[in-house]
């Protein structure tokens, strides 16, 4: 078996309470002494006039990358990660409850943070741009031209701007003459094949490079398709090579090796990975290690609980004790390669305080201890549309 240091996804070494914190090998520095400081390694990608560490971020995503996770997959090496997607209308009101949801966290590792904006009107994303810059810190502002959701779709928001794309444009210019930062676009290829055959994107991407958005984003499934099927990743290809400002692409990256490969073959100034990360935020120091051609580090199934413990902690710390309505999912996310995880995973959803779900999640590790390290092998794919969610996991 390699003699390659495992990372403590927990956080870098954080143990649950009460636990020791567990010794690096070979007298190395524990993992915590280093988080938020790269090794030296290929230089990333210049985005907008700032440097990423690295060519591996983390995607934008409803319900999912709030502070506690982003900080999670920044202490795992993420070059940088994006707010939940965040109504314009909302934070150009200046709305309470938006404002926290964006808010930057102070205790991540020190890497840029985007703020993803929603909506339709131009002006709203104006004002919401200028205070997110202003006021909440953000150092890219990214427009959401990709989210295939019905309720946003419905609205007109979302990947439904695809539709018109003068209205596109107009967002773009007044965004980025507001903003004062970097602003970056997130797409599909367009949102029907029965719309236009041809993908808007190709047209439009140049078009948003002129309005002064400095990197485009590309999912490349079309709208309709929301996360069926397969991400064709020759749209990204193809779009990287006429684009005038850096390319991004992501879609149905989960594993480093896929990674590596589609940064180098598709052509992208970077590769953004989401809901293979769930539940698995290593995934970041995987892809770190391969692109510098260092050994992937293993994960030990202990690793592995001590980061969901940790997670669930620092949910109820942003949350109290309502995060036992968010821990239904996301403790779902790392039992789901154990042995009886279908059976763990109703017992965490019924459960009613944080505590009784961290000692069922305790026994679901105890009853599946697999080997002492496993190789860092992609967890298997949830059936297309699946979240590992419980059904009854509305967000309160």
């Amino acid at each position: 078996m390699s003699s390659a240091r495992p990372p403590s996804p927990a956080g870098r070494g954080g143990p649950d309470a009460g636990e020791p914190a567990p010794e690096s090998r070979a007298g190395s520095p524990a993992p915590e002494d280093r988080a938020g400081a790269p090794a030296p390694g290929p230089e990333g990608p210049l985005i907008g006039g700032i440097r990423l560490a690295a060519p591996f971020t983390l995607a934008p995503m409803a319900g999912v990358t709030d502070r506690p996770f982003r900080r999670l997959c920044l202490e795992e090496g993420a070059a940088m990660a994006t707010s939940e997607l965040a109504s314009a209308a909302a934070l150009s009101r200046r709305g309470k409850v938006t404002r926290e949801l964006v808010r930057r966290d102070p205790e991540a590792p020190p890497a840029p943070y985007a703020i993803q904006l929603f909506g339709k009107v131009p002006a709203e994303f104006a004002e919401a741009a200028r205070y997110c810059a202003g006021e909440l810190g953000a150092d890219f502002i990214d427009l959401n031209f990709c989210c295939p959701s019905r309720k946003v779709v419905r609205s007109g928001h979302g990947a439904a701007l695809l539709r018109d794309p003068g209205l596109c444009l107009r967002i773009a210019e007044s965004s980025v003459k507001a903003a004062g930062v970097p602003v970056t676009v997130k797409a599909r290829p367009g949102f029907s094949p029965e719309d236009r055959p041809e993908p808007v994107i190709f047209s439009l991407g140049p078009a948003l490079a002129e309005t002064g958005v400095c990197a485009l984003t590309l999912h490349p499934r079309w709208a309709v398709q929301a996360f069926g099927g397969e991400a064709d990743w020759s749209m990204v290809r193809r779009l990287a090579e006429i684009s005038p400002v850096p390319v991004l692409g992501s879609g149905d990256v989960d594993s480093a090796a896929l990674a590596l490969r589609r940064l180098r073959e598709s052509g992208v100034a970077a590769v953004m990975l989401g809901r293979a990360a769930r539940g698995r935020p290593w995934l970041f120091a995987e892809c770190l290690a391969l692109w510098r051609g260092e050994p992937v580090p293993l994960v030990s199934r202990d690793a592995v609980r001590r980061a969901a413990a940790r997670h669930a902690r620092l949910l109820e710390s942003e949350r109290g004790p309502r995060a036992v309505y968010v821990l239904r999912s996301v403790l779902s996310w790392y039992i789901r390669d154990l042995k009886g995880a279908a059976s763990f995973r109703k017992r965490i959803c019924s459960a009613g305080r944080i505590d009784e779900q961290l000692e069922i999640l305790r026994e679901a590790f105890l009853e599946d201890p697999g080997d002492p390290e496993v190789s860092p092998e992609a967890p298997e794919r949830l059936p297309e549309g699946a979240s590992g969610h419980c059904a009854e996991n509305a967000r309160p």
